[in-house]
């Protein structure tokens, strides 16, 4: 029965109703096909009447949205074989079902009405010719083989049209998936930002409070320690902004100072967080979009640690090998906790996205003392040498 629901899947296809600015040509060839026929082959009033249905067929099918294909057919067809038929005369009006047959193969969604129609157009002429004016002598070869070759040229319009659909679908869905990725880039941006910077100030500012009774110099220190970074954050955030309004798409783009993991290493010890940090291999020199996405991953555990845990000891691992860098972040102290997934936490999203747009692999969860973070990102490296930050 598989047949039988692909032919009536097929029947219910639906027939492409009349663009508006294909109308005027529909209506204007019809006019011309007649007068052409009358100039080249003259007939007698009585058959122009007898051509009236077949012209209001066209006129139907232009602004008639449900005018059916086989009505359209019919109207032509008839009118047009019996005027022929008649004298032999206004042979050329024969163009009509020429017409109508390019315009319904281009336009009829079902390929079985389609070939019916055409089938019908093709036997025309030869049922003139044979049955009804055998002496007539028409070339109903030629117009029956018009036809067929019409029909043939309306599937390829119709084909083409599909596709035309389908680019312009898959236009539209690039261009709206263009828009998401582009929202995500800016929401990873402002996340990182505003995540570190906070972290980091909170840090400074509470070092500050908790010594500002006993060591007014060191309180001073830290507030401008605090300073310093909420400025630095200032110039990061403008230069975010212009990396944004480039044309760049995929990965983030490197920023001056983003690869510096031992640099973001010291800016966290200075806040207070206890790190010790070891980038084997060329990890320290890492530039470009490794760089950068190594950077801020990094700096978003970090910034995690501080807000959640700042009194948990850390350790920071960064290896770089001949195919792949790793980097670990991992603290002890206080046992981590898994995020609400409904509290609006998007730091583990975006490292997971920063590492999947470069071919690498995330994972973080919480351990029994403290909280993981492991990354793995393809790469190419020729240096080796281990640099231990102290």
């Amino acid at each position: 029965m598989a047949w039988w629901r692909r032919w009536c899947a097929d029947l219910a296809q639906p027939e492409a109703p009349t663009r508006r600015q294909e109308r005027a040509f529909l209506l204007a060839s019809a006019g011309v096909i007649v007068a052409i026929a009358q100039a080249s082959d003259p007939g007698s009033a009585q058959d122009l009447l007898l051509l009236a249905p077949a012209l209001l067929a066209f006129a139907l099918r232009g602004f008639v949205a449900a005018f059916p294909a086989e009505l359209f057919a019919a109207m032509v067809i008839g009118p047009v074989s019996l005027v022929v038929a008649r004298d032999a005369d206004l042979e050329g009006s024969f163009f009509l079902v020429v017409m109508m047959v390019l315009y319904t193969g281009s336009q009829l969604g079902s390929t079985t009405r389609a070939a019916v129609i055409v089938a019908a157009a093709a036997l025309a002429p030869w049922l003139v010719n044979e049955a009804l004016d055998p002496d007539g002598g028409i070339g109903w070869t030629a117009w029956s083989s018009a036809s067929v070759f019409t029909f043939s040229l309306g599937r390829v319009l119709r084909r083409q049209a599909a596709l035309i659909a389908q680019l312009e679908a898959a236009r539209n869905a690039l261009a709206e998936q263009a828009v998401a990725e582009e929202r995500r880039r800016i929401a990873r941006e402002l996340h990182d930002l505003a995540g570190h910077t906070l972290a980091a100030v909170l840090l400074h500012v509470t070092g500050a409070r908790h010594v500002l009774r006993r060591d007014v110099d060191e309180a001073e220190r830290a507030l401008v320690d605090a300073e310093t970074v909420g400025r630095s954050s200032l110039d990061q955030i403008r230069a975010t902004v212009a990396a944004l309004r480039t044309h760049e798409r995929g990965t983030d783009p490197a920023l001056a100072g983003s690869a510096d993991v031992a640099g973001l290493v010291e800016e966290y010890r200075r806040a207070g967080l206890a790190i010790t940090a070891t980038i084997a291999g060329p990890g320290a020199g890492l530039e470009g979009p490794i760089g950068t996405a190594l950077h801020r991953i990094a700096r978003e555990a970090l910034a995690n640690v501080a807000r959640h845990a700042p009194q948990n000891a850390v350790e920071l691992t960064l290896e770089a090998h001949d195919d792949e860098v790793g980097l670990l972040v991992v603290d002890r102290g206080r046992p981590g906790t898994a995020p609400d997934p409904g509290a609006g936490h998007f730091g583990l999203l975006g490292m997971r996205e920063r590492a999947r747009a470069l071919g690498g692999e995330l994972d973080a969860g919480p351990t029994p003392d403290g909280w993981r973070v492991v990354v793995r990102l393809p790469m190419a490296a020729t240096d080796r040498e281990a640099h231990v930050v102290p």
